[in-house]
């Protein structure tokens, strides 16, 4: 996952989150926050709603910061529990949930971040994931952005496994932090907002799984129902998994490049790469300097390579191996698309390989440039 991904996601799924009207009703009629901001560059503060239903926040109310820091605002509103931001003018804003008639805050502008809030377990609650999603947000685009730096270099599997690792730890790390926070939430106004930042790093099934969840809880709140709406569509779209993934690779026979017959049973016990390629796919071509790469790195930690070929034509086919360098095994029938393999193997484009472990099971498919050397270089036996 990039960081130009995570900020892509987060953003879509915000936006689209203000689309929606809400659901669930507050059984107070007002909304009442008062209290102390001291240090403050400006006197105006605004209380404005984070609505679903609206792109931008809602202005719901406005006051002055007395010459002591003391201010207060009270706004009738027989509305649903939602997510309000108080801003100071030329300053911070705080983060605030209305699942109480009254709320108290002090805020020191000088330290904001340890503002206090008094009366609101859900705003508490916000308040404490901010600051700890803060910095492992922080944490987790930094690091997805040094792991896709280094893909990008010549530097060992064993380095960028190192990347990798420290990579998927910080989203680990900020996606536990999420999912308790969801869990913990009994507030619906908090538990959505926590739910729309998920989307950003986290896969789609614990997504869809945290929502279902939440779902169940709030039946009528219609920014969850509406989350769940969004995370089915893109699971929807989400393309499906390689159908004979975890199944066992169909055994084939097949005319090596030497006319000599060859059979997958011959092999059997070991790890295989079946690489499905043409002569006349260029990016088949453009890939095999990678198949290559691969081979030369983990042949002595046990790689098998099959190279199978869907041309029709000879003499290209072995001239492309020689162009390109395919010195391992090589097979072809040389019936193009009418090949009986490509059913079996449910090839659809080119180029295309399945990962085959030493029990005959299809491990990963259509692995490409680090992608697949890392997966070689995390399964093969050292």
């Amino acid at each position: 996952m990039s960081d130009k991904l995570i900020r892509m996601r987060f953003l879509t799924v915000i936006l689209a989150l203000f689309i929606v009207g809400t659901g669930c009703k507050n059984k107070h009629a007002y909304f009442e926050i008062q209290g102390k901001i001291v240090h403050a560059k400006g006197a105006k503060l605004s209380l404005k709603q984070l609505q679903i239903g609206n792109q931008n926040p809602v202005l719901i109310d406005t006051s002055i910061i007395g010459k002591d820091g003391s201010f207060y605002l009270k706004t009738f509103m027989p509305f649903d529990q939602a997510l309000f931001v108080l801003s100071v003018e030329n300053g911070p804003e705080v983060y605030l949930v209305n699942d109480v008639p009254n709320i108290n805050l002090n805020v020191d502008i000088d330290h904001y971040k340890q503002y206090k809030v008094e009366g609101s377990p859900s705003s508490i609650q916000l308040h404490n994931f901010l600051d700890a999603y803060s910095s492992n947000y922080k944490t987790v685009v930094q690091k997805v952005a040094v792991y896709d730096s280094i893909q990008k270099t010549e530097a060992a599997d064993s380095v960028v496994l190192v990347y990798k690792q420290e990579k998927d730890a910080a989203l680990k790390t900020i996606n536990d932090l999420i999912t308790a926070n969801v869990q913990q939430a009994i507030n619906p106004a908090l538990k959505s907002y926590l739910l729309a930042k998920s989307f950003a790093t986290m896969e789609k099934e614990s997504i869809a799984k945290l929502v279902a969840a939440s779902k169940e809880q709030f039946k009528n709140y219609k920014p969850i129902d509406f989350l769940e709406t969004i995370i089915k569509q893109q699971i929807k779209q989400t393309p499906p998994l390689y159908a004979l993934l975890n199944k066992n690779a169909p055994t084939f026979s097949m005319m090596d490049n030497y006319n000599r017959s060859f059979s997958l049973d011959s092999i059997k016990g070991k790890y295989v790469l079946l690489d499905f390629w043409a002569s006349w796919c260029k990016p088949c071509r453009e890939e095999n300097p990678n198949i290559g790469k691969a081979y030369r790195l983990y042949k002595k930690r046990g790689l098998e390579i099959v190279s199978v070929s869907l041309d029709s034509n000879m003499h290209q086919w072995k001239t492309a191996l020689d162009n390109d360098n395919l010195y391992w095994q090589n097979v072809s029938d040389l019936k193009d698309w009418k090949s009986p393999i490509v059913d079996k193997y449910k090839v659809t484009a080119l180029p295309f390989n399945v990962l085959i472990d030493t029990t005959g099971k299809i491990i990963a498919a259509d692995l490409r440039g680090r992608d697949l050397t890392m997966k070689l270089n995390e399964v093969l036996p050292r």
